[in-house]
């Protein structure tokens, strides 16, 4: 809490809010922020911090988010390492150095830092803060939920109209039968923290370091000049994996079996006896009923090869805050909304582990270990998962479609039959709504904008003009203008995914 914020613990005087949020991670601290800046009275309850804390890494494309969230200069004035890329060792390869864009840069955090920052920040938007809380259960009564909770010994209550599950891996709600592990990738990380007073040998000291070998892979994310964080991630399927007393001896015996990282540490102290903690992926298949909500790590876990578990950790808090927002304000829409988050939830976590199998396929091309095969299988495509409209500029249907344009005097354009205009949940500014799709056997999730131009448009329109001057010109009449390069892109994406067909 900053120093000038308002002191917006629980009293006796309140126990009743819109929102009660369970979990003051990254997800829940981001919620309660986004929800009391909307004007709702929303209660953060979170436990006391532990004695450990992570290090975690955080990409470029995590800073549109904080701008979402009205905390981008907090993270920025947070004093955090600021990373300009990555280094690896994959495969068997050699290693690559890979720099983030130009301009863009993201951020080495410790766990305990970087909440607090997003604590402080949420108590500054005025929600309440109940900490040093453990959270037993909730319980409905009527049209409110009770959340039941142990405070200094005392057993305590509070009241909402909805709840949002933020507390991770524990699941004070989700482990109550809303989501299954994933026994096929089972994985456990042992988390070592080293100081050195010279300088790391590395291509450049701001940079995640990852590699590959036989038995698992291992990361080092620096959070100063002289402190790394060092995990190793292993198989308790496959390998031995230790009694608490004795993570010491298992830890240096995996970094010893790598390469990059073991000579990163050669010379270094180890500050901190090394822990484990659990890091197998699970999933809820259905992330909100009934006016609760599972948010980030509380309705998946994606394999940590992904690298985006706090990324999608805030961009869960934001579409959360986004559907428990709509439904406040329209009850109406409140089964929209849920949907469309539990759906957008689902698609995350197929797409990230799709994202770690292609990662571990590569690594099981220089080792052949079944710590590797075992991981390669990808999550099955989501049907409903949103379009790729970047993959789409390079789609040879799509070029070919443009290709057909250029080099025709006229055109006849008629709507697919197959294609059909829908209602489907899309988001504008702070509300979910109902607009216009088009849906299609080759986009069954529905698609409405590409390149910012409105494809329903284009599709109403199309029928009734032989030239495409005289389109784009009519589309610009009765729709936000579109740069001409933008319009013949959507309209090559019309005809190439087979949406329009052109005569």
């Amino acid at each position: 809490m900053s120093a000038d914020a308002p002191d917006n613990r629980l009293d006796d005087r309140r126990s009743w809010f819109d929102v009660a949020i369970i979990g003051a991670g990254p997800a829940g601290a981001a919620a309660a922020r986004q929800l009391a800046s909307w004007g709702h009275a929303v209660a953060l309850v979170g436990r006391a911090p532990g004695p450990r804390t992570l290090a975690e890494s955080l990409p470029p494309s995590c800073m549109k988010l904080f701008e979402r969230l009205g905390v981008r200069e907090t993270i920025d004035a947070g004093g955090f390492v600021r990373a300009s890329g990555n280094t690896v060792q994959w495969g068997g390869q050699a290693k690559r150095v890979e720099p983030f864009d130009a301009g863009t840069f993201g951020y080495q955090v410790r766990r305990d830092q970087f909440d607090a920052l997003l604590i402080g920040a949420a108590s500054d938007a005025g929600a309440t803060l109940v900490t040093d809380a453990i959270v037993r259960g909730i319980q409905r009564e009527g049209d409110e939920w009770c959340v039941m909770y142990d405070q200094l010994s005392r057993q305590q209550v509070i009241r909402a109209l909805w709840v949002l599950d933020c507390s991770g891996r524990a699941g004070v709600v989700a482990r109550r039968g809303w989501r299954a592990s994933e026994r096929s990738s089972r994985t456990t990380a042992l988390i070592g923290v080293w100081e050195s007073d010279q300088p790391w040998r590395v291509d450049d000291d701001t940079h995640t370091l990852v590699e590959s070998y036989d038995g698992g892979w291992a990361w080092s994310v620096p959070v100063s000049q002289t402190r790394r964080f060092v995990t190793v991630m292993l198989d308790p399927t496959v390998s031995s994996v230790p009694r608490r007393g004795q993570f010491a001896a298992a830890y240096h015996r995996e970094l010893a079996r790598t390469r990059m990282l073991a000579e990163l540490v050669n010379g270094a102290t180890m500050i901190e006896t090394p822990w484990g903690c659990d890091a197998s992926p699970y999933f809820a298949p259905v992330a909100a009923r009934d006016s609760v909500l599972l948010v980030g790590d509380a309705a998946s876990f994606v394999d940590p090869l992904s690298s985006f578990g706090v990324k999608k950790a805030l961009a869960s808090a934001w579409l959360a805050s986004v559907a428990v927002h709509t439904s406040l304000l329209d009850a109406g829409m409140a089964s929209v909304a849920l949907d469309m988050f539990s759906n957008r939830e689902r698609s995350m976590y197929h797409h990230l582990q799709r994202q770690s199998a292609d990662l571990s396929r590569q690594a099981a091309g220089g080792h052949a270990s079944d710590f590797w095969r075992g991981r390669a299988e990808p999550a099955p495509e989501d049907a409903r998962a949103d379009v790729d409209v970047a993959a789409l500029r390079l789609d040879p249907r799509v070029l070919g479609a443009f290709e057909q344009l250029k080099s025709r005097a006229s055109v006849h354009l008629r709507r697919v039959e197959s294609t059909r205009v829908v209602s489907q949940a899309t988001v504008r500014g702070n509300r979910i709504v109902l607009e216009e799709h088009l849906v299609a056997p080759e986009i069954p999730g529905g698609i409405r904008y590409c390149r910012n131009v409105d494809l329903v448009a284009i599709a109403r329109l199309a029928p009734d003009y032989e030239q495409v001057p005289d389109l784009f010109e009519a589309y610009n009449r009765t729709s936000p203008p579109a740069p001409l390069p933008d319009f013949l892109g959507a309209l090559s994406t019309l005809i190439g995914l087979e949406m329009l067909s052109l005569a």
